[in-house]
């Protein structure tokens, strides 16, 4: 596999891994690069296989493949032990090198994540791959800024939500690629977590329309020593929509 990825920040500082969620994309985290070369970090994000650049390598798309896939881009980086911030999947990919490569990793930020997957996000599935069936592309990618945004930000910025409609639609990974990934999901379980583990950082929002915060509340009990942040608003994609916040806890976190 070619791995397609963008290193920006402070080379030789200490490593920060963008992982994204369920779109796969690196530029979700675009938003927030210029706020994390101010932290002083070396940051290093990329395409996941199925997604973006990488459209064309399938392959395997177990939680613990795409975990594999970070080990293996930071090998081709030079780089031997680094933190990530994972956005929902990027969060579970967390998880899994914590409990199988902790040697490697040293804090995990994990947002809107889940120990093992519940009834309400297995429906939410349901019914996003149900609209792609039968329903075609579009009204799936719009039904996507439903689940990712919360009603006030979707008031806000409907240019916003039209051109990342668009967006999505244009550059749609494939319906195959869809399904394996939210099947990898649903496969998850969070495992032992090791002694001496990293440390952990869990943030979730009360008003995510796809994710229920407690189940953040869940990996605190599982977690030893994991910290909680809970907002009363941001939805699913709580970083964009709570932006200057998010960026204060992640740097607080980060560079503590």
């Amino acid at each position: 596999m070619k791995y397609h990825i963008r290193r920006c920040g402070r080379e030789g500082a200490r490593m920060l891994v963008l992982c994204s969620g369920l779109g796969g994309a690196r530029g979700y985290w675009t938003p927030h690069l210029e706020a994390l070369e101010a932290m002083g970090l070396d940051v290093l994000l990329y395409d996941q296989r199925g997604c973006g650049e990488n459209m064309e390598a399938i392959g395997p798309t177990r939680i613990a493949d795409m975990a594999d896939d970070v080990l293996a881009i930071c090998d081709a980086a030079g780089v031997e032990r680094f933190d990530l911030l994972g956005h929902a999947l990027g969060g579970l990919v967390g998880f899994d090198l914590a409990c199988r490569a902790g040697r490697r990793i040293d804090r995990v930020v994990a947002i809107n994540a889940w120990p093992r997957i519940d009834a309400h996000t297995a429906r939410c599935f349901d019914i996003r791959l149900a609209t792609l069936t039968h329903q075609g592309l579009a009204a799936f990618a719009a039904l996507q800024q439903n689940f990712l945004y919360p009603p006030f930000w979707i008031a806000a910025h409907p240019d916003r939500i039209a051109a990342e409609e668009a967006h999505a639609v244009a550059h749609f990974q494939g319906a195959d690629t869809v399904r394996h990934r939210i099947g990898a999901l649903r496969d998850f379980a969070l495992g032992d977590w090791p002694e001496a583990g990293p440390e952990v950082l869990l943030i979730s929002s009360t008003d995510d329309a796809l994710v229920d915060a407690a189940q953040s509340r869940r990996l605190a009990e599982r977690i030893p020593g994991a910290r909680l942040l809970e907002y009363p608003q941001g939805g699913h994609a709580l970083n964009i929509t709570k932006q200057t916040r998010f960026e204060a806890d992640l740097a607080a976190f980060l560079t503590h």
